[in-house]
């Protein structure tokens, strides 16, 4: 009998000892599996750079162990269809997540702004991050959420505060520094912006969209040579970029190689068929070539995937006028004007459009109010010279043509017609 009963204890203590060991390899995986989800800001600082499927895996198979993984396996699954761009399913995901927590977590609220912000619902985005951020001030990935939210909505101050707080979790994060840059580019800090573009590069020559940037702001500074070996190197690390592409072609353009301007542009449009840049950017090259019918069906075409983009309707009427189709021209730009009200280009074209066909009073409207919003360009008052000279209205003409010239002083048409009133 003793024998028996001792032999049962050891049995008994065998059995207990395997299911702590099970127990404690279950835990192992379970915490495994948190880490591969949630890794360190530093490691991961965007959602994207989390491998969600790894991190599935490994919940189900802590699942497997017998560890109660699943409100992180419900989370690593919302984020494996996010990152596959299967929102609706991402969503259903996440609530299933939520339910299992309880309650909304910073890290559940700031998936949930990226799955919002990729279905383009950007109020819903930024309330869930204002949440998060309420619950935890300094949480990363939702400053970063906050930040790129400020960008969409070309808020550079915004963004910049944002990033500001974060330079001290990844300061040699490229990323950071070319957003530092997209954000100083809206406050209109040009100079600042370009050398956060060129840190970004340094501290990863494989960060395209650093290059491309870079090349931006060289093009804007007017260096070609220097913006298209930019673009170029962008197109050495990712050869199917289509910003890379556009990008490269503008330069060829502005050095006056409409060839490759072309080949560039179409294999930008190529590349990203919905965007509408690479049509714009082919419409620009028609018409610089003279070939008007060509620009007005590539503006209309762009607008057909974007029409939201109130410079391209002016671009679409400047060439419709010039086409010689007044009526559809004044249609074109006051479809600009409905998507951006303050856009002085705009209302030039309308005014000049008007003053076309002679609705003079019109005109001068239009024209005097580009003026205001637009305090460089001559052109709104060199219209107005125009007009008040075709109402005999020397003085009006003489004042307009002076406007223009304080404005452009080197303006030889406006000196020209200003001599000859006097």
């Amino acid at each position: 009998m003793l024998v028996v009963l001792v032999a049962s204890a050891l049995a008994g203590g065998v059995a207990l000892v395997t299911f702590q060991q099970r127990a404690a390899e279950a835990e192992a995986k379970l915490a495994a599996a948190e880490r591969a989800l949630h890794p360190a800001f530093a490691d991961a600082p965007e959602l994207w750079d989390v491998d969600a499927e790894a991190a599935l895996a490994a919940f189900e198979a802590a699942e497997a162990s017998g560890a109660e993984g699943g409100v992180g396996r419900a989370e690593a699954q919302a984020l494996a269809y996010l990152q596959a761009g299967e929102l609706v399913f991402a969503e259903e995901a996440l609530d299933e997540a939520r339910r299992a927590q309880g309650h909304w977590t910073p890290g559940l609220r700031v998936l949930a702004a990226e799955i919002a912000r990729a279905g383009l619902q950007s109020d819903a985005a930024r309330e869930h991050v204002a949440r998060a951020l309420a619950t935890d001030p300094e949480h990363p990935r939702a400053l970063l959420a906050k930040a790129d939210l400020a960008l969409d909505a070309r808020d550079g101050r915004a963004a910049a505060t944002a990033l500001a707080r974060l330079a001290e979790e990844v300061p040699a994060w490229a990323p950071l520094h070319d957003r530092r840059g997209l954000a100083l580019e809206l406050m209109g800090e040009h100079a600042a912006a370009r050398e956060a573009f060129e840190r970004a590069v340094e501290l990863d020559p494989r960060w395209a969209s650093g290059w491309i940037n870079l090349g931006r702001a060289r093009r804007r500074a007017g260096e070609t040579v220097a913006a298209r070996e930019a673009f170029d190197a962008a197109l050495g690390v990712a050869p199917e970029n289509a910003d890379g592409w556009l990008g490269r072609g503008l330069c060829d353009l502005d050095a006056g190689d409409g060839a490759a301007a072309r080949e560039a542009f179409e294999r930008a449009r190529e590349l990203a068929p919905h965007d509408a840049q690479a049509q714009v950017a082919l419409a620009d090259l028609a018409a610089a070539e003279g070939d008007g019918a060509a620009a007005i069906a590539g503006y209309r075409a762009a607008l057909a995937e974007n029409g939201r983009d109130a410079g391209v309707w002016v671009k679409l009427g400047n060439a419709l006028v010039r086409a010689g189709q007044g009526a559809e021209a004044e249609e074109a730009y006051r479809s600009a004007i409905a998507r951006a009200p303050q856009l002085a280009a705009a209302h030039n074209g309308l005014g000049a459009a008007l003053m076309r066909r002679g609705a003079v009073e019109h005109a001068s409207t239009a024209l005097e109010r580009a003026a205001r919003l637009d305090p460089v360009d001559p052109h709104p008052w060199m219209n107005l010279a125009l007009l008040h000279e075709g109402r005999g209205d020397t003085e009006a003409a003489r004042r307009a043509w002076e406007a223009a010239l304080e404005r452009q002083p080197d303006q030889a048409l406006a000196r020209a017609r200003l001599a000859a009133l006097r």
